[in-house]
C-alpha cells in the first residue's frame, strides 16, 4: 500500500522572521507521513533552529550598539577585537551585521553614561576655532582644565566643563591666522604626517589620519575602514609610499592656502609638497572639511605630479605660486626687513601686541 506523503518545510515554523531567512533552513523535504522517526528529527532539528534563531535575536547589532554608545560602526568594530564586548558567533551566517552580548553592551552604555558630564576636546576645538590636537596640548600644558576619565581598559578621556571652557575661552584666542604648530600634524615617535600617502602589496593607497579620539592610524580607501597605526604596520605591511624629509629652507615669508579635503587636487597637491618641500618647511592645520597650508617660499623642480599650478591658485590666500623654467615657484607677500624705532615707541608696541596676544610683527601688519 502507498503510503500519502507529506510536505516539511521551514515555514511551516511560526516565526515571522523566517519570511526574510528561509535560506538559512534546508529547502521543501518530501518524506511518508507515516515514518514517524524521520519527522520526530524534523522537528528537534527545527526547535533547535529556532531557539538559535530567537537566541541571536536577542542580541543588539553592530548597528544598534553603535547608536547605544554613540560612537561609528568601525569603533564598534574594534571594541570586539579589543574584547570589550564579545561578538556572537555566527557560523550559519543567519543575519547579514555582527551582534554582540547586550550584558556587555548595557556595561560599556552605563560607562558612558556615568561619565563627568561636559564637553569633549573635539566639541572645545569647534568652539574656539583651533585644532583638536591644540587642545590636548593646551590641556597637557594646563592652559584648559579637564577631567581624566578611564574609558575602557587602555584608553583615557578628557571632559571639559562649562566652566572651564568659560575660563579657556578667556585666555585662548581662536588660533587660526597664526601658523600651525608641527605637533598639529607630525607625530615623531612614528615619522609620519598627516595625510601621508603609504601603500602595500595588499592595499593601494592609505593615508595617516586621526580619529576623533587624537589616535593615529590609516585610512584605507578602498574598504572604507579605519585601523590604528600597529595594525596598519603588522596586517597590511603598510609602508611610506615617498620620503617626507628635506633641509629647511633659508626663510624668504610663508605662502598661505586654504583648500577644501575633498578637491580632487588635494592629495596630489599634499603628496608633491611632502616629498618635494619636505615637512620642515610645511605647516598644515586640519579645520573641518578644510586644510590650512603655510607653505616656506622657495622654488623646487616641478614634475607632473596630477594637478597644474592653475588648478591650485583659486585656493591661495597669500603669496604667489607659478610655474617658470620647470620650476615651481612660490613666493611670499612679504619681505624680510628691519625698523629702527624710539625705545618708548618699541615698549608701546611691545605693550600693544602682548594684550592681543599677537606677535610685534603680527601687530604692525
Amino acid at each position: 500500500m502507498e503510503l500519502p506523503y507529506l510536505a516539511v518545510a521551514s515555514a511551516k515554523l511560526d516565526l515571522p522572521y523566517f519570511s526574510s531567512n528561509l535560506n538559512a533552513f534546508a529547502p521543501l523535504t518530501i518524506f511518508p507521513a507515516g515514518n514517524n522517526a524521520i519527522m520526530a528529527n524534523l522537528q528537534l532539528i527545527g526547535l533547535k533552529k529556532l531557539r538559535n534563531l530567537q537566541k541571536i535575536q536577542l542580541k543588539p547589532v553592530q548597528k544598534e550598539v553603535a547608536d547605544l554608545l554613540q560612537v561609528s560602526k568601525a569603533t564598534v568594530y574594534h571594541y570586539g577585537k579589543q574584547k570589550k564586548i564579545t561578538k556572537i558567533q555566527d557560523p550559519h551566517r543567519l543575519h547579514k551585521e555582527a551582534r554582540y552580548e547586550k550584558g556587555e553592551v548595557d556595561r560599556l552604555v552605563y560607562e558612558k553614561q556615568a561619565l563627568p558630564t561636559g564637553m569633549s576636546p573635539n566639541n572645545v576645538a569647534k568652539k574656539l576655532g583651533v585644532s583638536v590636537q591644540s587642545v590636548y596640548k593646551y590641556i597637557q600644558d594646563g592652559l584648559i582644565k579637564a577631567t581624566a576619565v578611564p574609558y575602557g581598559d587602555e584608553r583615557t578621556i578628557y571632559v571639559i566643563s562649562e566652566t572651564a571652557y568659560e575660563e579657556a575661552a578667556g585666555v585662548l584666542k581662536s588660533s587660526e591666522s597664526q601658523r600651525p604648530k608641527r605637533f598639529e600634524y607630525y607625530q615623531p615617535s612614528q615619522d609620519i604626517v598627516l595625510f601621508q600617502k603609504f601603500h602595500s602589496n595588499k592595499v593601494p593607497e592609505a593615508r595617516v589620519i586621526r580619529n576623533k579620539d587624537n589616535e593615529w592610524g590609516f585610512y584605507l580607501a578602498n574598504i572604507q575602514k579605519w585601523l590604528p597605526f600597529e595594525e596598519g604596520i603588522r596586517e597590511y605591511q603598510l609602508e611610506p609610499v615617498y620620503p617626507i624629509h628635506q633641509s629647511t629652507f633659508e626663510l624668504n615669508g610663508y605662502i598661505e592656502l586654504e583648500i577644501p579635503k575633498d578637491v580632487i587636487v588635494f592629495y596630489p597637491f599634499l603628496d608633491y609638497l611632502l616629498e618635494t618641500w619636505g615637512m620642515e618647511n610645511i605647516r598644515l592645520r586640519e579645520q573641518g572639511n578644510r586644510i590650512v597650508l603655510f607653505i616656506r617660499a622657495g622654488q623646487k623642480p616641478f614634475f607632473n605630479k596630477g594637478f597644474l599650478v592653475d588648478d591650485i591658485r583659486p585656493f591661495l590666500i597669500k603669496g604667489n605660486i607659478y610655474y617658470e623654467e620647470g620650476q615651481l615657484i612660490l613666493r611670499s607677500s612679504y619681505r624680510k626687513t628691519s625698523l629702527e624705532l624710539p625705545i618708548d615707541l618699541l615698549e608701546k608696541i611691545t605693550e600693544y601686541a602682548e594684550q592681543e596676544s599677537i606677535s610685534m610683527s603680527k601687530w604692525i601688519e
